[in-house]
């Protein structure tokens, strides 16, 4: 059963059950569907089935929400409710608005790892020049 569980994030409060079994169709069969209020969750009978939803949904609009779509995670050890971390869960720390949502793979997701970087001038911001749409090369 580890995996079959999916998040669903800025859930309509209009959102009814038929709404979501509607969206997640052709992912496979669905084994249980969990609404709250703002989120929700569903659980697949594959796991394979929930990779694929989660893949292929997240940013998707949802009775004209746009959602996000992860796994769920365990429900051991987690404060702030079933399946979800708790308010102060390094997952969400700064991520709360990211502007990646749309993007194919969802926002990105803090982990362990790091980077450091070294020996840089002390004139350097920590912030990133990125070329506007307009002044790119086509």
């Amino acid at each position: 059963m580890s995996g079959c569980r999916v998040f669903i994030g800025r859930l309509s409060p209009h959102a009814r059950d038929r709404d979501v079994e509607k969206f997640f169709k052709g992912y496979g069969r669905i084994r249980e569907i969990n609404l709250k209020n703002g989120f929700g969750f569903v659980e697949f009978d594959d796991h394979r089935d929930a990779d694929d939803a989660v893949y292929e949904l997240n940013g998707k609009e949802l009775c004209s929400e746009r959602v996000t779509i992860e796994h769920a995670r365990s429900r051991r050890g987690r404060g702030g409710g079933p399946g979800m971390g708790g308010r102060f869960s390094p997952r969400f720390a700064g991520y709360r608005k990211s502007r990646s949502v749309g993007s194919r793979y969802g926002p990105p997701v803090r982990t362990e790892h790091r980077v450091v970087v070294e020996n840089l001038s002390s004139r350097i911001s920590w912030q990133v020049s990125v070329p506007s749409c307009s002044s790119r090369a086509v």
